[in-house]
């Protein structure tokens, strides 16, 4: 079991570093075992906390965030949006709307749940840019009688 495990993030290491699909076989004179592994072209999402039916979300805020490239360059961008007033973030979509794999890489840098701002920074293909749609869930915080802030 141990050696799947191992294996699984070998190759996923392998995928991560081409851009172009990458077709690893590994074959077994004694047996008819296979394993293909590609790129799949698929959108690259982030999600910080956990959003989910049972609970009140309140959209704090939504943006689309858009960077077009020349296509001389990689585009590396630290993104930090804050939430104005005494808020407390639950959770924060962040979807690539780049559906064919082409858009930027997200990665989590500061802030989300329990604090007022997000920060993440992207990471796209040489010559390709980004489209990214955001959004910023939690409640907003009440002032109680002694001055300190509560969440609702």
């Amino acid at each position: 079991m141990n050696h799947v495990v191992l294996l699984s993030i070998i190759l996923c290491n392998v995928v991560c570093v081409y851009s172009d699909p990458v077709i690893i076989k590994s074959d077994d004179s004694n047996s008819n075992n296979c394993i293909d592994v590609k790129i799949l072209n698929k959108p690259h999402h982030l999600f910080v906390g956990r959003c989910n039916s049972k609970q009140r979300h309140e959209v704090l805020h939504q943006e689309n965030v858009i960077i077009k490239n020349d296509g001389k360059s990689h585009v590396s961008a630290n993104i930090r949006m804050n939430v104005e007033g005494p808020v407390y973030i639950t959770c924060v979509n962040i979807y690539d709307e780049v559906s064919n794999g082409e858009g930027g890489y997200p990665s989590f840098v500061a802030g989300g749940v329990g604090y007022n701002f997000i920060e993440f920074n992207v990471l796209t293909n040489y010559g390709k840019g980004f489209h990214f749609y955001v959004q910023i869930f939690g409640y907003t915080k009440k002032e109680t009688g002694n001055g300190s802030n509560k969440v609702n």
